[in-house]
């Protein structure tokens, strides 16, 4: 049965609400604009290991000090904040969204926190880092299950033509490499794009040209190899309808006549992602008899592969190490955890670039570790730190802030106790019992 909304009674609305901030799987702070605690959620409970008895009630800043600034400059300002690192304890990484919060007349009531755990990503980069070696093939190197990678190789290896859709950037050029190699075809691997080729020399491109002289086309090159076509949605239909008769038959003429010439090489497509593909049919873009002759498989982006990055990034970080000459560089945990929560729209590419210029930042600094400082701009997160470090009071000497300057000490001196010392201006001793008092002696 349907309910209106609008005829649920306030108290109705407010259950919902509040099953709602228990159901998601992120910790929800709320606080009133004297920073008073009115919400703090299971997640919240498990994440920082502090009851709902214990903090509700209480002022915000009592506990979280740097939380607690953040939300008022969110209410003063009356602006979001998105995407803030922060590690609020040892092994513990966040990502923060604040807003403020108005009620229906525009008054400022508050203000709300939602931090969203990347903790189960940073230790898995962590071990990561700890593996001896990489596969050179992995699903994450290529998104595709075993089996799918067995049923695409298997695919061109019956002379059926292969189809791969997907984003720009995602891959399908390397997959077709891949099963090049792996077939161990005799012939060349080839390249046709369909997008760049004007109308009038595509036909000629793709099939040769038999006049006074014959010249032998991308299909002819191929023999006995693979021709990789991007973007075949973009040649002229009647090109659709010689490619598809050519693949029915096996056979097909050059441009101007002469005698078949047979169909002897693999064949792999590439078409943008699904949902544009059948638009493409739909409009007749894309012939449907070609498209229903190939044997499609599905690539997804990186921002549906999060599981992955940790691991592409590292493949990536030492090739551009190798470039440079040096040792690869570690990612730490604020690098990865920038890399969690970028969306990646270039895809691949952009990711092997953001490696390579972050190698080759800190290479320059001297610095045998990549932050999230040395990414590109675009992929870069505030941290918590910057976001409050102006307002922070020097003349606190919190247990959250002390800690918090220690793990930046050791971060900008590459873990070397005694310059950390020298930067926070204390004896080498008193470093020591403090990495022990806040656990830091083990990370």
């Amino acid at each position: 049965m349907n309910v209106e909304i609008n005829s649920w009674t306030d108290q109705q609305l407010r259950a919902v609400l509040l099953q709602l901030l228990e159901t998601i799987h992120d910790a929800v702070t709320i606080v009133d604009t004297d920073g008073i605690v009115q919400h703090w959620n299971r997640i919240a409970e498990s994440t920082y290991g502090i009851a709902k008895e214990q903090i509700i009630g209480r002022r915000i800043g009592d506990f979280f000090q740097r939380e607690s600034i953040m939300l008022f400059q969110v209410m003063e300002s009356g602006l979001e904040v998105k995407q803030v690192y922060h590690e609020p304890r040892p092994g513990t990484h966040v990502i923060i969204d604040a807003s403020p919060i108005r009620d229906a007349s525009g008054t400022l009531v508050g203000a709300i926190s939602i931090e969203h755990n990347v903790t189960q990503y940073v230790k898995m980069s962590a071990e990561m880092y700890s593996k001896q070696e990489v596969e050179e093939l992995s699903s994450v190197s290529f998104p595709f299950k075993p089996e799918e990678l067995t049923a695409a190789k298997l695919c061109v290896q019956k002379e059926q033509p292969l189809l791969l859709s997907g984003e720009e950037g995602v891959g399908r050029r390397a997959i077709a490499k891949w099963i090049q190699g792996e077939l161990e075809l005799k012939g060349a691997f080839v390249t046709l794009s369909c997008g760049t080729i004007p109308e009038g020399l595509l036909e000629a491109e793709l099939f040769g040209y038999h006049g006074e002289e014959i010249r032998i086309g991308k299909l002819d090159q191929a023999k006995e190899g693979l021709l990789y076509l991007k973007d075949i949605h973009l040649m002229p239909p009647f090109i659709q309808h010689k490619l598809n008769d050519a693949i029915q038959e096996r056979a097909y003429r050059r441009l101007g006549g002469g005698a078949e010439v047979p169909l002897q090489c693999a064949l792999v497509c590439a078409v943008p992602t699904a949902p544009i593909t059948k638009s493409l049919m739909e409009e007749g873009t894309l012939l449907e008899s070609l498209y229903y002759a190939m044997f499609e498989q599905q690539i997804p982006c990186l921002a549906e592969r999060k599981q992955d990055l940790p691991e592409l990034s590292r493949m990536f970080v030492e090739e551009a190490a190798v470039k440079l000459d040096i040792e690869p560089p570690i990612l730490t945990r604020d690098a990865i955890a920038a890399i969690l929560a970028f969306d990646w729209p270039g895809n691949v590419p952009q990711l092997k670039h953001a490696m390579e210029h972050a190698c080759f930042v800190a290479h320059t600094n001297h610095r045998s570790s990549v932050t999230a400082m040395e990414l590109p701009d675009y992929a870069r997160l505030t941290t918590l730190a910057e976001l409050t470090e102006a307002e922070l009071p020097l003349s606190i000497h919190s247990e959250e802030m002390e800690r918090s300057r220690i793990m930046e000490a050791l971060k900008r001196t590459n873990g070397n106790k005694a310059r950390a010392a020298k930067l926070l201006s204390i004896s080498r001793g008193a470093l020591y019992y403090k990495l022990k008092s806040y656990g830091l002696d083990e990370q």
